[in-house]
């Protein structure tokens, strides 16, 4: 049964009413822009990170440092609820997985997950949103295959030892997904990587589930550029 031909017009008028009434400004400087959600001075602000972050043989890529602008955008989408920003995220990481062919051969991108609780308190996993956007984009499935075994400590003030014993043996991978991971290549994504270290936990999860190759890609990474 054919859609109604007004539906479209309809949908284009309202967003037009909507851009007059409430002009659509940048997310970091709060001016108006045509390029939402943000303008073409903080756009350029941003910094790509181009280099690889290699820690206990898992390969990291970010799209750009964890900077300003881009740590404004990354606290939006992360704790004001503002899940639209998946879209705009997931397009600057499938603009670096064309830079690299082995991430593109992956099986499936696999959301690193939030405990039961921190999810059910934030209502959302913003690595999740990240990467069923990414699936979109770029037709490589999203899998959740990793859960929480435990409410591990924000990481933000750690050193870089207290990190990795704090998530160390923090995912696991339940026995009857084992099938779906053995011998295949996946993508963890994050929204931030910082050492790496949950990243590393949550691959050592995966290989010793039986996958062949785990890479791992975020939004924002701490490291600069050589």
């Amino acid at each position: 049964m054919a859609g109604n031909p007004f539906t479209g017009v309809l949908k284009q008028t309202g967003k037009a009413l909507a851009d007059f009434l409430f002009p659509p400004v940048c997310l970091v400087c709060e001016s108006d822009t045509d390029t939402a959600p943000l303008c073409k001075e903080c756009l350029a602000a941003l910094q790509p990170l181009e280099d690889a972050l290699t820690i206990k043989d898992l390969r990291i890529r970010a799209w750009a440092r964890f900077t300003h602008p881009l740590d404004k955008v990354i606290y939006a989408f992360k704790y004001n609820h503002r899940r639209g920003l998946a879209r705009f995220l997931a397009s600057g990481l499938a603009d670096v997985l064309n830079t690299e062919p082995d991430f593109s051969k992956a099986d499936a991108l696999v959301p690193i997950p939030l405990h039961l609780l921190k999810r059910w308190i934030r209502t959302y996993n913003q690595s999740e949103l990240i990467a069923r956007a990414l699936s979109e984009n770029i037709g490589i499935p999203e899998v959740n295959l990793l859960r929480r075994r435990r409410v591990t400590r924000t990481q933000t003030r750690l050193s870089d030892d207290e990190r990795m014993r704090n998530v160390a043996g923090a995912f696991r991978v339940s026995r009857r997904d084992y099938g779906i991971v053995k011998d295949r290549s996946f993508i963890l994504v994050d929204d931030v990587v910082t050492t790496g270290s949950t990243l590393v936990s949550a691959a050592r999860t995966l290989m010793d589930a039986g996958a062949e190759r785990v890479f791992g890609l975020a939004v924002g990474g701490a490291w600069k550029n050589r």
